[in-house]
């Protein structure tokens, strides 16, 4: 179980990653492509590209939610509060 958890946890984090890439993809198009191209041009290609781009970068992260496993309960026993209250 734990194991499986885990694979779910990395599988959700390598998605996270690759949807901030697909965001940030765009602007460093328009970077490359004001140099290589009219602003007017330029401006509208990383447009176009957002256009395809972003909505697959929401799909990744509503599939990396679903993966996430998230932060694992807290037991009392190991809560170091709960331990110095009880003179261990």
């Amino acid at each position: 179980m734990h194991t499986e958890t885990n694979k779910n946890a990395k599988a959700a984090v390598f998605l996270i990653r690759s949807a901030k890439g697909l965001l940030i993809l765009p602007v460093a198009c328009l970077a490359w492509a004001l140099h290589a191209y009219p602003p007017q041009d330029a401006c509208w290609f990383c447009f176009a590209l957002a256009t395809f781009a972003w909505p697959f970068a929401g799909l990744l992260y509503i599939v990396s939610a679903g993966l996430y496993a998230g932060t694992p309960p807290r037991r009392i026993k190991k809560d170091t509060r709960w331990r110095h209250a009880h003179g261990h």
